[in-house]
Parts: structure tokens; sequence; C-alpha cells
């Protein structure tokens, strides 16, 4: 009964705002159950160029990456509650693995990539921070865009990293505080590990990072997670 009255509603709100998947564009429906279920988690671990960590909760390809382009690009951001469900078991794993099940110590701060003032302009939120408040997740306010730089969608490697070096630095003095990054998709993790340099000349030690989606790459040796932290055990600067 409820179901079938779940269903009435829905059809009726459809005449009055149409809708379409945002992962195969099917009318009707906002996120169908295909697509849906390209967003069940499962998690896999991946390392940075310089060795960060890092948890992908699905493969950034096919329906999922319609589904992220279209809640980052189009405005869809009743997008941010379904990627939220994806996005939490990976932050639970990196969490139980880098604290350690039943430890007394303080939860590692949640902090996020930040963004560009004109990139917010543009979509007037920001996506990690949009699907995080979905999770019911707080996250410090720690890093701030320092510099502007180029798309990153053609660029090489070496390109990547070069290109966002010295574009991120905290706001504030971090002391003894352990950090997990948020970002929303990890490519070649050149972003992630400039995230990381910031935090760290602060003071802070990114013990991992977590991420909505990865981008498949054969061979790559950023697949194979090489289990050391970044931060100040290692002498990061």
């Amino acid at each position: 009964m409820l179901a079938a009255l779940r269903e009435a509603v829905r059809d009726a709100w459809s005449l009055l705002m149409p809708v379409e998947c945002a992962g195969c564009q099917r009318h009707d429906l906002s996120l169908c159950k295909e697509c849906a279920e390209c967003l069940i988690a499962a998690p896999t671990i991946h390392a940075t160029p310089r060795g960060l960590r890092t948890y992908a909760a699905v493969r950034y390809e096919g329906r999922v990456r319609r589904v992220i382009l279209a809640f980052k690009n189009q405005h869809r951001t009743d997008q941010a509650r379904p990627l939220s469900q994806a996005l939490l078991p990976a932050l639970r794993r990196a969490c139980e693995e880098a604290v350690g099940a039943g430890a007394t110590e303080p939860l590692p701060k949640i902090v996020i990539v930040p963004t560009s003032k004109r990139a917010f302009r543009a979509r007037g939120y920001h996506p990690v921070s949009l699907v995080l408040r979905a999770a019911g997740i707080r996250h410090a306010r720690v890093l701030r865009v320092a510099k502007e730089t180029s798309s990153q969608k053609l660029l090489g490697i070496q390109q990547r990293a070069t290109n966002v070096d010295g574009a991120f630095v905290a706001t504030r003095w971090l002391g003894a505080s352990r950090v997990i990054i948020v970002d929303d998709v990890l490519t070649t993790g050149a972003t992630i590990d400039e995230a990381a340099r910031a935090v760290s000349a602060a003071g802070g030690t990114v013990i991992a990072a977590v991420t909505i989606g990865f981008t498949p790459r054969t061979g790559a040796a950023r697949d194979i997670a090489s289990g050391e932290g970044y931060g100040k055990e290692k002498g990061a600067q």
C-alpha cells in the first residue's frame, strides 16, 4: 500500500516537475534503479603519486560518471544523497583502518579539497561539501585556494602535478590534528597530494584520502596502495 502511494505521488510530481535520470536520461526518475545500483559502494584502495592511501567508493565510468558530472556541472543537487550513500562506506573503512577498531583517540578531521571562487560562483555550491552534508558529516574548513589553476582535463600526470603545485594553503595551524582528505574523483592523485601538502605544512598529519569515484587506469601504479601515511611522520613538508 505504501509503495503504491509513493509511486502515485512520484507520478503526479513528474507531471508538475518533469525530471530525467541523471545517469541515463530516463524520464520521470531523478535516478533510476539501474543507475542507483551502479552507485552501490565497493570500496577499493589506491595510492597517489606521493603514496597517500586513498579509498574510492566506485569506478568513475559509464552511469556513475554521468551522475557525478550532472551533479557537478548541471546543478543536479538532487544527486547529493545517493552520492553520499556511495561515499559513506569508503569513508567508514578509511576511518576504521586508519584509527583502528575500538580506538579511544579523537576521530580524524574531515577536510575537503577546496574549490575556486570562480567555480563556486558558477555552481552556487561546493559539490563535496554538499555530499558530506547529505551524509550528516561535518567537515573542517581548513584549506583555501591560493592560486588559480588551469583545467586538469587534458593534462598528463606530471603536468597535473605542476599545475596544482602551491594551489592550496591552510587557513590555520593544525597542530597535531590527524586528517582525512575527501574529494569527488581520484584521477592521477595530484590534487589530493597538493591538499595533503598544504595540511602537512600547517602541522597536520594526513592519514588517508577518500573519494566517491576513481578513474580506472590499466597497469597504473596508483592502483596499488602503498599503505603509508602522508604527513609529519614521513617528513613531508
